[in-house]
């Protein structure tokens, strides 16, 4: 007997997305450890000053959060990929689906997470002042002063933190899409990471990874970064979406 009822996209598409929120719940666990541990990393500080006179010594101590928000934007990276294996993917034919609504629940849970992953290093970040601030080595507590409405400040920081996450996020799903298309891309997106790693600062004339982080990183105008960090994630979400579509069914 054939069913009258009719599945719109848009249902189809919040199940799936509502399904992976829950299904996928190891990797705020992950994230969860990975924060952790840059929390105990960044104890160490980011380096150090001495100074003083005949009675009195100075020792300064410089800490900062920006493990926290890489390890986040890693993490984010890394589970952006694996949502677009194989094995996730063939989980979606559970549902009356298609490749376009595959993808749709792929990029919302994408944007969740890079929600919750700014949220959670934002949290951390405050956990690693409080244990600084009680560590019994240390006299006094010093924060970089302010220049601006402290509310403002936290949307602007909040926001802008959130972008990286997402644009990490958004060039995860694409690698992920690519490795689909063929296995030569398993081997040669790592080898390319890693030799940039060993050998960007020795050949930064032709590294082309250095200007993508200096486009996004170097931009003074904040409605300006927002603009061409929404457009590149367009982008990339886009891009990951046709090349999944031309590629075969469940491939």
């Amino acid at each position: 007997m054939l069913s009258l009822n009719k599945v719109t996209l848009d249902q189809v598409v919040k199940r799936q997305f509502l399904y992976k929120i829950t299904a996928y719940s190891g990797v705020y666990i992950s994230l969860i450890i990975l924060q952790v541990i840059a929390v105990l990393f960044s104890l160490n500080g980011v380096g150090n000053s001495t100074g003083g006179s005949e009675r009195i010594s100075l020792n300064i101590h410089y800490y900062s959060g920006n493990l926290i928000f890489v390890f986040t934007m890693l993490w984010v990276f890394i589970v952006s990929i694996i949502i677009t294996s194989k094995a996730y993917r063939d989980e979606d034919f559970s549902f009356v689906t298609n490749r376009l609504s595959s993808d749709l629940s792929n990029v919302f849970f994408v944007l969740v997470v890079s929600v919750i992953g700014t949220i959670t290093a934002l949290m951390a970040k405050y956990l690693l002042q409080v244990i600084v601030l009680f560590l019994p080595k240390f006299d006094s507590f010093y924060h970089s002063p302010i220049s601006m409405n402290i509310g403002s400040f936290l949307i602007l920081g909040t926001l802008t933190a959130f972008l990286y996450i997402l644009l990490c996020g958004a060039a995860g799903y694409f690698v992920g899409t690519l490795v689909r298309i063929s296995s030569l891309f398993k081997i040669l997106v790592p080898v390319l990471f890693v030799g940039y790693l060993f050998f960007g600062g020795f050949i930064n004339q032709v590294s082309g990874l250095a200007s993508i982080v200096e486009f996004f990183y170097l931009e003074t105008s904040f409605i300006t970064f927002v603009l061409k960090v929404l457009v590149t994630v367009f982008v990339l979400f886009a891009g990951s979406v046709a090349i999944f579509n031309r590629m075969g069914v469940r491939q």
